[in-house]
């Protein structure tokens, strides 16, 4: 079977973007579903020496780290490689390769989000319990009403700022928060199974104040960035 990491997440978004309980059955039932999981490193092509600029929600909420820990440890590293605790992170929008996005693009960029969302509110996000997807573990995200209007904003500007780039959509955006990327192709029932035992884990809740242009590239097996900005939320 062809698998091409293009395609969405699970599939179908769910019936509700607000109320958490539909979000996760719809994350749980898709993943339950999968026959074979897949090597996170071939599936998401990146070629040598590339890098990107993303926006990115980052975490440091210690309770957040601490479940993820707990998952983790759980799960073992036989087949996954964990990501590391303070880089925890909820990718949001591609903006483009660095040798494609110019230093003008970028202070635009900045500029232009920072006054639209001058009009969009911190917003809070509860994270739990465990899933996966074809190449990782994660979390699921609720609600996701907030992170889609986030989108469309990012997106918007993106796209002023850079009218020929090619951007997802909004409604084939799907949040979670990935702990683990999956280093080898396997039949899914074994991982499905070890994240079950974890998902009675109580979900936990974290303030989103801000979001991040990061510049990204892989390192490894590993992803690696630094800040470009940081721009906050209305308070």
């Amino acid at each position: 079977m062809t698998v091409t990491s293009k395609l969405p997440f699970p599939p179908l978004r769910p019936t509700s973007t607000s109320e958490p309980g539909i979000i996760r059955s719809n994350d749980w039932s898709a993943f339950r579903e999968l026959t074979e999981l897949h090597d996170h490193w071939t599936l998401k092509g990146w070629a040598p020496g590339r890098s990107g600029f993303y926006w990115y929600l980052t975490f440091s909420d210690p309770t957040l780290a601490d479940l993820a820990s707990k998952c983790q440890v759980q799960l073992g590293t036989d087949t996954l490689d964990h990501v590391p605790l303070d880089s925890l992170h909820l990718t949001v929008l591609s903006i483009g390769n660095t040798d494609q996005v110019s230093n003008t693009e970028l202070t635009r960029l900045t500029e232009l989000t920072r006054q639209r969302l001058a009009g969009i509110n911190s917003f809070d996000l509860t994270i739990g319990p465990l899933v996966g997807s074809r190449s990782a573990i994660r979390f699921s995200v609720a609600p996701w009403d907030p992170l889609l209007e986030l989108h469309r904003s990012l997106r918007e500007c993106t796209a002023a700022v850079r009218p020929s780039s090619q951007l997802t959509e909004t409604s084939e955006f799907r949040p979670h928060l990935g702990i683990a990327y999956i280093n080898v192709q396997q039949v899914a029932n074994g991982l499905v199974a070890a994240v079950e035992q974890l998902r009675d884990l109580a979900p936990v809740t974290v303030r989103v104040e801000d979001v991040h242009i990061v510049e990204l590239r892989r390192d490894g097996r590993q992803y690696v960035w630094r800040d470009h900005a940081v721009i906050p939320f209305a308070r």
